[in-house]
């Protein structure tokens, strides 16, 4: 195991558009965690115009050497990669604006990934949401891993990775503007070893009627984020049987969504307007609504059993 005490062993990557009710307690829970400043440093990327968040960032730094705090012109999710390029961590781990550190989670991470600095496989922190697997599960090929993980892949709060991975991205490359998590991961499919950490480590903070973002929701997950999982059979990097099981999953995502905030009418900043047509690229109008039933009665069933 190589430790390389000239810079930290992780930076926690933050990137936000300013939500004050957020960040602060996601900053408390980071530094309530009373782990040595030099193993970590965290890094705030702000492409929001709020000058009470800014103002207020500014104080924040002045109690903590390893907190660095930048504006950025970055254009929506592309903020994440703005704080990615300025993390010296040894490993990367994106902490979403809205997730509180468990305690004793932090020390957990960091004991975790240093038993793998001298191999570097790929890490994934599922945070329990991918069932079915084992606290950690690994998997020895790509498609087995994106197997795993489903539709999980689009989730951006699961990442980790190695800063030297993250570097050896060629500087021409495109990030993906929905999901530029996934040029990281998927640039990442000749790994020896593959790990889930599905261990829970971070709470969401309940949103409170504030708005998590304005895009396209089914658009993005019906029709980008599908297309991205194409390209990777279109490469022969995974295999139909996972693409299936991946399509077939997301669906059932999809459909959950659609439940929530069209049929419920859950407030929301997300354009919901072009489920139609987003829907029909690689699924179809019958086959959503026979997943919705599906859904449904797999919903109050669940209900049913909980009482």
């Amino acid at each position: 195991m190589r430790i390389n005490t000239l810079v930290p062993l992780i930076s926690l990557c933050i990137p936000t558009n300013g939500i004050i009710e957020w960040v602060f307690p996601v900053l408390d829970s980071i530094y309530a965690q009373k782990v040595d400043e030099q193993l970590f440093e965290v890094i705030v990327t702000d492409n929001g115009t709020n000058i009470d968040f800014y103002n207020q960032m500014l104080k924040y730094c002045l109690n903590h050497k390893n907190l660095i705090y930048e504006k950025t012109n970055a254009v929506a999710f592309l903020n994440e990669i703005e704080s990615y390029k300025r993390a010296k961590g040894q490993f990367i781990k994106f902490i979403n604006h809205r997730t509180l550190l468990l305690n004793g989670a932090l020390l957990e991470i960091i004991d975790f990934i240093s038993a793998y600095l001298d191999d570097k496989p790929f890490i994934y922190f599922g945070n329990g949401m991918v069932k079915k697997v084992a606290n950690i599960q690994e998997s020895d090929t790509f498609d087995d891993f994106l197997a795993m993980l489903s539709y999980w892949s689009s989730w951006s709060t699961g990442m980790g990775f190695w800063k030297e991975d993250f570097e050896g991205i060629k500087a021409e490359t495109t990030f993906n503007e929905l999901f530029p998590h996934t040029t990281i991961l998927f640039s990442n499919r000749k790994k020896s070893k593959y790990i889930l950490n599905n261990t829970v480590f971070l709470q969401e903070i309940n949103d409170d009627g504030i708005p998590k973002g304005k895009y396209d929701l089914f658009f993005a997950f019906a029709v980008e984020y599908l297309a991205i999982i194409c390209d990777l059979l279109r490469n022969h990097d995974i295999s139909e049987k996972t693409f299936s099981k991946i399509k077939r999953e997301n669906l059932f995502f999809i459909m959950e969504q659609y439940h929530a905030f069209v049929v419920r009418k859950k407030p929301c900043s997300y354009i919901l307007e072009n489920f139609n047509s987003s829907i029909e690229v690689f699924y179809g109008r019958n086959e959503a609504m026979k997943c919705y039933r599906k859904m449904r009665l797999k919903q109050i069933k669940n209900r049913l059993l909980a009482k």
